[in-house]
Parts: structure tokens; sequence; C-alpha cells
């Protein structure tokens, strides 16, 4: 959790000397003028390669933040979902000891310490817990995941660790087999080298109230950030929703979902999933935007309140190419269940996020995909994508107020459901929903 003055603090470090194998914390508010980003360095022996985010959380908000690498790209993740990438070729280095490198602090170091609150660390090397060997693929590193937020369950999160006692507790696996007992240390000059010193005075703690209950799960009031207010609704809409609320993801045991939408002509209506209610839900919410959690296709939707299946749908994205993130979005409309709907979603030419967009309509009937085109070529700069059906069977795409692809096909053409769509696995940094509006169809056709 950081504090108001979080900006330029870390949570890792591997030493002082300013060029890092992993240097990982928060950077001042930038991206949204509210919220924090997450940052860090890397060093590769001659360059150090800065990384960020786009999303990140606000002043005294819990949440579960995390970096990795898998050899081509810096991943950062907030609450499970990926938030920025940047691209590495490594290798990872410190200069040594004598620059001030070769450790792993936790925190800060002589300088740049937290402001907030550590409740847990976990990190990984030479393996990524996310892949699975009996299904390759199956957890990539630009997919969402579930966070591991407690030690163990039921138990008392760091308890052993807040002992006063020289000795703090390890639960990792160790190193090479043999576990390491924490130990007193102070600091060296000039480098800011953390020596032994079993003098020291011991640590002290307190118990913070405002912590969410991580044995169960459970999060305070306080532990939530504040939400903006939703947009307005506008005239004459079907459906609206900003997706203006608190977020929603697989942190702190949660199960994801959108909730209901804000208003609309139709009232407010309960998102419907692709996944049972049991399960987790593959789509979120992350910091006002719908997000995706699930990695797989997957659609949601909600009923618009058409009488005849004329329906303009709308959702924007919100690219922000630096990081990789919100390049995409996905509509699902004609929605009858999971098994019979169409939909429209965008896609790279090539794996550079800043590249091309590309178009892709089609449908599921009865489970079995049929697609009606693929890759047409997107405007440079867009922000809507844009789904006027018709019960004549008209189908129009739009980027903003640009007629992009055109077709006829009367199948479903009087269903009146209607949501947001992903189409593949890995797209959790690249797909983002936003501002989902529906309305009656205009008479003609716009161009």
């Amino acid at each position: 959790m950081p504090g108001f003055n979080a900006g330029a603090t870390y949570l890792l470090s591997d030493g002082y000397g300013g060029a890092h194998a992993l240097l990982f914390g928060f950077a001042y508010f930038g991206f949204e003028e509210s919220r924090y980003s997450l940052y860090g360095n890397i060093y590769d022996g001659a360059t150090v390669t800065t990384f960020s985010s786009d999303e990140g959380p606000a002043p005294n908000e819990w949440g579960h933040f995390a970096v990795g690498w898998d050899g081509a790209y810096i991943v950062t993740y907030l609450n499970g979902v990926p938030v920025g990438r940047t691209a590495f070729a490594g290798p990872r280095r410190t200069p040594g000891f004598p620059g001030g490198g070769g450790r792993l602090l936790i925190g800060g170091s002589d300088h740049n310490n937290l402001d907030g609150r550590i409740a847990q660390v976990r990190g990984y090397e030479g393996s990524n817990p996310r892949e699975d060997p009996a299904a390759p693929g199956s957890h990539l590193p630009l997919a969402s995941f579930v966070p591991q937020t407690i030690f163990a369950s039921g138990g008392n999160l760091l308890s052993n660790f807040f002992r006063p006692s020289l000795h703090v507790a390890d639960l990792s696996l160790g190193h090479n087999g043999s576990m390491h007992f924490g130990r007193l240390r102070g600091t060296l000059f000039p480098y800011g080298v953390l020596s032994e010193c079993p003098d020291c005075p011991l640590p002290q703690f307190t118990i913070d109230p405002t912590a969410p209950g991580f044995s169960n799960g459970t999060v305070s009031a306080q532990a939530s950030a504040s939400v903006d207010a939703p947009l307005p609704v506008p005239t004459g809409a079907h459906i609206f929703d900003s997706f203006s609320r608190t977020n929603s993801t697989y942190a702190l045991s949660g199960s994801g979902g959108l909730g209901s939408t804000e208003g609309g002509t139709a009232g407010v209506q309960e998102w419907q999933m692709s996944q049972p209610t049991s399960t987790l839900m593959p789509f979120g919410i992350l910091n006002g935007r719908a997000v995706l959690l699930a990695n797989g296709t997957c659609a949601a939707w909600v009923p618009t309140g058409s009488t005849t299946g004329n329906l303009d749908v709308r959702v924007d994205r919100r690219a922000r190419t630096t990081w990789g993130s919100g390049i995409h979005t996905g509509l699902s409309f004609r929605v009858i269940d999971s098994s019979n709907f169409f939909f429209a979603y965008t896609s790279d030419a090539s794996d550079n996020p800043s590249g091309p967009k590309m178009l892709n309509v089609g449908y599921y009937n009865a489970g079995n995909l049929i697609d009606l085109t693929r890759n047409v070529p997107m405007p440079t700069v867009w922000t809507t994508l844009r789904v006027v059906t018709r019960n004549t069977g008209i189908i129009d795409v739009y980027a903003d107020g640009s007629l992009i692809y055109s077709t006829s096909n009367v199948l479903m053409a009087t269903a009146t459901g209607a949501g947001i769509y992903n189409h593949q696995a890995g797209s959790g940094l690249a797909n983002r929903w936003d501002n989902f509006t529906i309305f009656d169809a205009p008479q003609v056709r716009l161009f």
C-alpha cells in the first residue's frame, strides 16, 4: 500500500549504484492525476532501461504489484492485470558489490525508502510460476492471473517476521536448498551497503487497522481507492456504462465481474458472462475501465431494451502505445447466449503494439466459429469501435465516424443482447473497454 509520498520510492532494489538488475517501485502521479504508476529500471552492463505502467494504485490503496521479465519484455502487473510492457533483451547486470549492487533490498535502501506498507514479498528466479508445463501457452506473460495474497490459508500473515527477535522467518523454499535467517544490519559508508550490525535496534512494527483481512480475503473500506463519479448518461442511450466503480479483480480472493450498468432508458442491467457465475468471471474492472481477467475467448452482454433489434453499439478504447496497453477492444452484438452471437474486434498486424490495427468480424452459431472478414485496416487514430446492426441483416462497423466494413447477414438479426468481447488468450494487456453505450440505430447509414 503506497502512502501519500510514495513517488520515486522502492518496493524492491538490488543495490545503490543507479545501475540495477532489479529496481521496482512507484513513480509520481502522471498518467492519472490521483494515482501512481509502477516504475523501475534494469541494467545490461552498458544501458539503463526504464519501464513503467499506464495504471497504478491511489495513495492508501492496497493492491498486488508485480514485475517480470521473460527474456524479451519487462511486464508490470496491477492486481494480476498486465499494465505495461517494455522491450528488454538482457542480460541483467549490476556494478557489483563495490558499486553498491548485489543485495536484494525490500522497501528501500539507505534512501528512497517506501512511504507505505508491504504485507508480502514473493520472488522467482529461473522459472515462471505462471507457466503450466502441461499446457504450454495457457498462462502467458501478457495474460491476467490470480494474485497470491497470503502465505498460507488461515494463517497470520508474516506473524513470525513481526516477532521482535534477531532471526526473522523465511517461508520460501530457500536458496540452493538452504534457508536464510535474516539478521540485523546497518549502513556502511560510502556506498550505503548494509552490513552486519548485531547491536542495532530491533525493528518495530505496528498493526495497520486499514489493511485487508489477508487470511480471509476481506477488504476494508479504507483499503479501497475512491472512485470517480460516473459520466452522465448520453441522451437517448438504451444502455450506458463507464465502469466507474470499485476495482473488481481476482486480488484478495475476488472473483472479478462487471456488476451492473449505470443507466439508460432500459434501466440498470446486470452484466451476463460466458462463464458460470460460480467460477471466476472473465472480465473485471480496474481504475474505471473493464479489463480482461480470463485467458481465452469470452463475452459479456446485457439486455438492451430494444424491441426491433436495430441497434447502434459502441465502446471506447484508451490506447497507450508506450506500454502496449488499451490498444484494442471488441464488441459482441446480436447476442442470444454464450454460444450464439456476433462479434467485432481489433488486432495487431504484427507484434508491434504501435503498428497498424486490423478489424475482424464474425459470429458463433451453436458454438461454431464463422469469420465474416479478417484483417481489414483500421485508421491510424481512433477511439470508438461502433457496430450498427439492423433486423434486415445489415451490419456496419465504424471506427469513430468512418465506415470500415459493411455486410448483410440475417442470422440472429432480431437478437437484442449486446456487450463486449475478447477473442484470444494473452490479451490481458492489449484489451480495454470504456464508455459502453447502446442507442437505437439511425434510420439511414452514416458515411
